[in-house]
């Protein structure tokens, strides 16, 4: 993790989430967090059918999988 995050974060490492601006069935497991350029925690995010399909996106663009019950 790069530098400290300071707020509180409502998901965890493993966690399952899709991408608000991606298609639903685009999911995804949180590996690591860090902080953007501008100080705002993003999710490294590993595609749960594309082993090669890893990005970053800010916490407020995910949505939690499990709390739904889409799992």
């Amino acid at each position: 993790m790069e530098g400290t995050i300071k707020e509180k974060i409502p998901f965890q490492v493993g966690d399952l989430v899709s991408v608000k601006s991606m298609p639903r069935e685009a999911r995804f497991c949180i590996i690591a967090f860090k902080n953007s350029p501008e100080g705002q925690p993003v999710a490294v995010l590993k595609a749960l059918f594309n082993d090669t399909f890893i990005i970053e996106k800010p916490i407020s663009e995910l949505r939690s999988l499990l709390i739904r019950g889409v799992l």
